[in-house]
């Protein structure tokens, strides 16, 4: 066994391993690409490494790295994968320490990292490491064909009296799009600070963000804003699904505090379920901290089946 860095050549196996590990959540070089393009900003830390079996095989990685959303320079993202095959021979373990030992000579503080609650190995994994949870998000996935658009008949009506209208991002990027771009940000970013955390929500990067809407996987045409005496009040949009061509993935979904308890978030978010029909797709997934019960509820009755839940562990150093 070798444990060594990450070079550029060993993307594709990176991706490789990964979805073999999470085939249900598979994502392509592309993706990859584009994800390691937008560390930019040089007070963000990400690094990796590989273990290679005795016959010079990757076969195993341990991804570090910062959380751009909630930075804290003493925290720290891990996220180990070893594929199935090579699992109980030490590589994870490996990688662990490796973990340990690289934030530590950083300063860090603590280690974080998830895994659902029905991988049984993972969580007899970090249990006997010295990682304790510290939060859980639903998994919810809808079926698009079964979805009956008539139980909500009043739902887009009741907005649009409000005078809100829902629009694109591509519509209004063709518009003008710097406007659009600056606006689109900051909705964005309101709520994605009232997502429920542990840890304090840190300012994005409008940089980035151009950058995500000029990406592979965002769809401008199912990223829905909810417009009102043109501003921006509230948001919903999806993602490619990279390895299932009828599958989508819903991006951050919210409202202005001002704007809420309208019935707002319940039209923005049958929009995508339109764009998800219209487009032949047949699955929805997203997630939602369990602490967030408006969203929750919103789902709930839209018929998102909640799947096992995602746990996210520490471990202080």
């Amino acid at each position: 066994m070798r444990i060594r860095p990450f070079e550029e050549r060993d993307l594709a196996t990176f991706v490789d391993i990964g979805n073999r590990c999470f085939p249900e959540y598979a994502w392509t070089l592309d993706d990859a690409r584009h994800e390691d393009a937008t560390w930019t900003d040089p007070k963000f830390f990400k690094a990796r490494w590989f273990v290679d079996d005795d016959a010079g095989n990757a076969v195993a990685y341990l991804q570090l790295n910062h959380q751009r959303g909630w930075f804290e320079p003493t925290r720290y993202r891990c996220d180990i994968n070893v594929l199935p095959e090579h699992r109980r021979r030490g590589y994870g373990s490996a990688l662990e320490r490796q973990a340990v030992s690289a934030a530590r000579e950083r300063g860090g503080r603590l280690l974080i990292g998830n895994t659902k609650e029905s991988m049984g190995e993972s969580l007899d994994f970090v249990s006997h490491r010295g990682w304790v949870e510290r939060q859980r998000s639903w998994e919810s996935r809808l079926d698009v064909d079964a979805f009956d658009f008539a139980k909500f008949a009043e739902a887009e009506p009741r907005v649009a009296r409000q005078g809100v209208r829902i629009v694109t991002l591509a519509d209004e990027l063709r518009r003008d799009r710097e406007t659009a771009i600056r606006k689109a940000f900051a909705i964005e970013e309101l709520c994605r600070h009232d997502i429920p955390s542990v840890d304090r929500a840190t300012e994005g990067s409008l940089e980035r963000f151009v950058m995500e809407v000029d990406g592979p996987q965002i769809i401008l045409d199912a990223f829905f804003l909810a417009v009102l005496d043109g501003e921006y009040i509230g948001i919903s949009d999806l993602w490619r699904d990279s390895d299932n061509s009828r599958g989508l993935y819903q991006g951050l979904t919210g409202v202005h505090p001002a704007h809420r308890g309208k019935g707002i978030a319940m039209a923005l978010k049958l929009q995508t379920v339109r764009y998800a029909r219209a487009n032949g797709k047949a699955l929805i997934k997203t997630w939602n901290d369990t602490r967030n019960r408006p969203m929750l509820r919103i789902n709930e009755a839209m018929g998102f089946v909640k799947q096992p839940a995602w746990i996210e562990f520490e471990k202080r150093l």
